[in-house]
């Protein structure tokens, strides 16, 4: 599972450098929300793929993802949907970073923890 916190990580890098890339950096609000909001993605998402899984870095893909879903909501509540390459960016993005950040916490924490009993061990003993 590891493997989607790093494509969020490359995803928030991403996020950083985009409104250069992608030549909207004029626009102050997609530029801050992008920037700022890249930093905290692929802060929090490294600290998941490097950290132990633990209550705290499941809860840390919860907020992972509720940043996702704001990258997603940005250009609507910001209101820089004119820019339609930050628009597109920002709901491509936020969208990723949501569905794999969600995935992620679900999918860890249904798995048992490492080192734990499996069913059938708990039932022999």
């Amino acid at each position: 599972m590891r493997w989607a916190s790093w494509v969020n990580v490359v995803l928030g890098l991403w996020l950083i450098v985009s409104p250069f890339a992608l030549a909207y950096s004029t626009v102050s609000a997609a530029l801050y929300e992008d920037v700022i909001l890249g930093v905290v993605i692929a802060a929090l998402a490294l600290w998941c793929a490097l950290g132990e899984q633990t209550r705290v870095t499941t809860s840390l893909r919860w907020v992972t993802a509720v940043a996702g879903l704001w990258v997603f909501a940005a250009p609507f509540v910001l209101a820089y949907t004119d820019t339609v390459r930050a628009m597109a960016n920002d709901l491509v993005v936020g969208f990723v970073v949501l569905v794999l950040s969600v995935w992620e916490a679900l999918a860890v924490r249904t798995a048992a923890p490492v080192g734990a009993p499996s069913t059938k061990e708990k039932a022999a003993a």
